[in-house]
């Protein structure tokens, strides 16, 4: 199932419109595939499009999920999935503002004992739509972070109790037991900048970003490997031992011409404007103009339940078509494929594939599967 070099991810889409046992009908389709060695789950409380835009006039999708924000808990949703599996791995990408350390090592290991393959546990600081509108405050959200993954890997690494004194959390013998430890699922913090570099360095298992969303260009991405495998070095930690991990933001279809088809639709220049780039300065830098101010960062400043169909249509309005191509890696599988495979020779071990095209493209979900599949066969055999 494995590759010993590359593994290869693809999202299981998991909405409280649906029996939460098609997640194990689609994962097992997913297995069968045998070129997939993880499934995945994106914790979300709502949706990245905002129900605004949310209508079959704009999306088929809208036809058969009426409420975009009705999204299942990733973690149950996986453990639907496992039941039907026997082989493949997971991977769950959460935050540490609205999960506790405790039990995400609980969950975690629980997980893990459903399967053979690996457990990864995708960790980032929080994004605004998940915890403004809740009563929580994202500013804590780094020190959380930090404190939630070291408590993660004494949890499940250590075998006997734990002291831990943090920014945010003081742990006295806590133990939450040994059963399950020999199937430790891998902790990788998601994001970037100094403090999430220094935590990843010295107490992750690996780190994940997103391509094209933070690295466009994968010799960029070459440089960002090379250096952290310096600074692993430095630490006394092994670089080859470590998980390079990118989510890949992938839009299939039959052609890339026929992705023009999609370009001016305004669910696809909803999402080029907010989630093409972290950094809305880096469109400049290809020579393109940001459909949002210079200083909006969607972890900060998304909220869409919130915003108006004004607001929203004047975003949609200035999102060009070039800004909507730079967002997705587009076209047929092997078009994706060849998108993919220069991150993965520039060290990315761990690819996770979320193909957006289901918002627009009325397909059959084997039949994406399938497709799905086919990218992740190729970009190992081009690997």
């Amino acid at each position: 199932m494995q590759s010993q070099n590359v593994r290869m991810g693809i999202g299981v889409w998991s909405g409280r419109t649906a029996n939460p046992k098609m997640a194990g009908t689609l994962a097992k389709a997913i297995e069968d595939t045998g070129h997939v060695d993880q499934i995945v789950f994106w914790d979300q409380l709502n949706s990245w499009w905002p129900q605004a835009l949310w209508e079959p006039s704009i999306t088929p999708l809208a036809k058969h999920v009426p409420h975009v924000d009705s999204l299942a808990d990733p973690f149950v949703s996986c453990a639907f999935a496992l039941a039907a599996c026997e082989k493949i791995g997971f991977a769950i990408c959460t935050d540490a503002l609205r999960r506790d350390p405790p039990e995400l090592a609980q969950m975690m290991l629980t997980l893990a004992l459903a399967t053979q393959g690996q457990g990864t546990l995708c960790l980032g600081a929080g994004e605004e739509r998940h915890i403004g509108p809740f009563g929580r405050n994202r500013k804590i959200g780094l020190k959380r972070l930090e404190d939630a993954v070291q408590i993660l890997q004494l949890l499940l690494k250590e075998h006997k109790p734990v002291n831990f004194e943090g920014k945010v959390w003081n742990l006295k013998d806590a133990w939450i037991g040994d059963g399950g430890k020999d199937r430790l699922p891998e902790i990788l913090p998601m994001g970037g900048g100094p403090r999430l570099t220094e935590l990843a360095i010295h107490h992750g298992d690996g780190v994940t970003a997103g391509a094209p969303f933070v690295f466009a260009d994968a010799e960029k991405y070459g440089e960002s490997v090379r250096d952290y495998k310096a600074q692993l070095t430095t630490a006394g930690r092994n670089p080859d031992a470590y998980t390079f991990g990118l989510h890949h933001i992938a839009f299939i279809c039959k052609s890339k011409e026929e992705f023009e088809r999609y370009v001016d639709n305004p669910l696809v220049r909803w999402y080029a404007a907010t989630g093409g780039r972290l950094h809305m300065a880096d469109w400049a830098e290809e020579g393109l103009e940001s459909a949002m101010p210079l200083d909006w960062r969607y972890n900060f400043d998304m909220r869409p339940v919130e915003l108006s169909r004004e607001y929203i249509d004047n975003v949609v309005e200035k999102t060009s078509p070039d800004l909507v191509r730079k967002t997705f890696f587009y076209g047929t599988p092997q078009d994706i494929a060849n998108e993919i495979i220069p991150f993965v020779r520039q060290g990315s071990k761990l690819n996770l594939v979320a193909d957006l095209s289901p918002l627009m493209v009325e397909v059959d979900p084997l039949e994406n599967i399938a497709q799905m599949a086919e990218v992740c066969r190729l970009v190992k055999a081009g690997a």
